[in-house]
């Protein structure tokens, strides 16, 4: 399979060559049980393999900076935990009365345009209506506006509930403070948090990179996603490299069950 580097954001430190260099390295863990290429890089290579920062990284960075001002204890977990327990509250309930109040304003619009025709049949409209139609208009235009910024309030809020699970996540996984997990929840509130993503749609195929933890990581990531391009599926073996969720930390080498995967997937095919 051929690939090619497509977006390369400066703000994760490292220049096409250098990653470039780290995709490859990447490539070749899975060609190694094969003894054969499974991957090369092209200038018009099939999957285009990008790095892209949003909040995602942001988040970690951000992360990795409070953790050098505070100690992660208990203390800080259980504090951490009231914290997201309180903003998620204020979160659904907001959710809660910005879809009663987006059902109320859509009936608004309805009645009102109801109305506007319905004068507009009757013979035409006065100027006396018109000002009426145009305050009505005026309020509707301030009320949808209103109504937006609520839901770009929510998105934000939404964007801390995951940065916040991401803390609480490594905080349990450093402590060894047993197997509870906040991103479940923080699932609930849209999109899988992903640190990254194949996907094909038609004949385009991408690999795009939101957030890894140093060079390590990076090529950690990478591998997972190359896997899914080569066809592969998640497994359940929590230390393979095609497991569900990507710890940071983790090794990038092949383990018996990514090694399985891969053999079979190779006979059917």
């Amino acid at each position: 399979m051929t690939y090619r580097i497509g977006t390369v954001d400066e703000r994760f430190g490292f220049s096409r060559q250098e990653f470039s260099r780290l995709v490859a390295k990447a490539a070749s863990v899975w060609g190694t049980p094969l003894s054969r290429e499974l991957f090369r890089e092209e200038a018009n290579g099939k999957i285009v393999i990008s790095l892209v920062y949003d909040y995602r990284q942001e988040a970690m960075e951000k992360l990795k900076k409070l953790r050098s001002d505070i100690q992660d204890t208990r203390d800080c977990y259980e504090d951490l935990r009231v914290r997201f327990e309180a903003l998620k509250a204020e979160f659904e309930e907001k959710k809660k009365n910005l879809e009663e109040d987006l059902s109320k304003y859509n009936a608004q619009v309805g009645e009102f345009n109801d109305k506007h025709e319905s004068r507009r049949r009757r013979g035409g409209i006065s100027d006396g209506d018109e000002q009426d139609f145009m305050r009505g208009k005026e309020y509707l235009y301030a009320l949808r506006t209103h109504l937006q910024a609520r839901r770009a309030e929510l998105r934000r809020m939404a964007e801390t509930l995951e940065s916040m699970t991401v803390s609480m996540g490594e905080i349990v996984s450093e402590h060894n403070l047993g197997a509870m997990s906040y991103r479940e929840e923080g699932n609930r509130l849209g999109e899988e948090f992903q640190k990254g993503r194949y996907a094909k749609e038609g004949m385009k195929e991408h690999i795009t990179i939101y957030q890894f933890d140093g060079e390590k990581g990076l090529i950690r990531v990478l591998v997972h996603e190359l896997g899914h391009a080569l066809g592969l599926d998640h497994n359940d073996y929590p230390y393979a490299v095609m497991h569900r969720l990507v710890p940071d930390g983790a090794s990038f080498d092949l383990t018996p069950a990514d090694i399985a995967a891969l053999k079979d997937h190779c006979r059917e095919k």
